[in-house]
This record gives C-alpha cells, sequence and structure tokens, in this order.
C-alpha cells in the first residue's frame, strides 16, 4: 500500500515537496528575466533562493536582466505560482542554445506578468540591452 502523505504529494519523491524543504528560513523567489544574445531574446521563469547565483558565470549563455520579481517566506506559495505560470498554456520558446531551465523560457512576458500577484516587483525599463 502506498504511503499516504506520498499519495497527497508531500513525500519522498515529491519535487514540490524537496524544494519547499530547502527553504531553510530563506525567501523563496520567481523571477522573470528578459534573456538575450545569439540573435535571439525571450524571458525564462523560475524559481530560486538567489537568482544571480542561479544564473553565475558559466550556467547561462545569454545576457539576462531581472524584469519581475516575486518573493515570499512561503516556498510552498512560490512554487504553486511557478507551476501557475508554467501550466496556463502560454506558448513556450525553445533557446536555441542549451542552458537549465531551457524549458521555462516564453517569447513574450506580457502574459506571464498578468499571472502574476499584485505585490510583484516589476522593472519598467529593462527593455534596453546594456
Amino acid at each position: 500500500m502506498a504511503n499516504p502523505i506520498q499519495q497527497r504529494g508531500a513525500g519522498v519523491g515529491c519535487p514540490r515537496a524537496a524544494w519547499v524543504g530547502m527553504q531553510k528560513g530563506r525567501k523563496a523567489t520567481l523571477y522573470v528575466i528578459r534573456c538575450y544574445g545569439n540573435g535571439e531574446v525571450f524571458y525564462k521563469v523560475g524559481i530560486s533562493f538567489c537568482v544571480a547565483s542561479r544564473f553565475a558565470a558559466g550556467k547561462m549563455p545569454y545576457r539576462w536582466r531581472t524584469l519581475a520579481r516575486y518573493s515570499s517566506w512561503d516556498a510552498g506559495k512560490v512554487w504553486d505560482l511557478e507551476q501557475l505560470v508554467h501550466n496556463s498554456g502560454l506558448v513556450s520558446y525553445a533557446p536555441l542554445l542549451p542552458f537549465a531551465g531551457k524549458t521555462e523560457c516564453y517569447g513574450s512576458a506580457d502574459a506571464v506578468l498578468l499571472l502574476l500577484p499584485d505585490s510583484t516587483f516589476i522593472l519598467k525599463s529593462v527593455m534596453i540591452d546594456v
């Protein structure tokens, strides 16, 4: 018989529970970054405890800038928000260069931003490459 915790999706083997368990008193962040380079521009949505270290040197083949950030002490809430975005039926974008998270990308940020809570920090001038 299956473990009742596993049946509810909150036990061993559950990606959500594993990620939430890593919180350890840190704020979790859902981020939207604008990626550019290699003749491409696209937006990646993901979750992390530190966006800068998530894309430290050598981990990302594109230049990037943070477009939006939603942070919470409730890692489960951040996980669920990311799942809402990725399961919302938005048209995905397939980057040409490989990197971790390349399946979490979109050609436009407009619809993604509409799905985020009002308390999300959104940069207004990120559309200019530096």
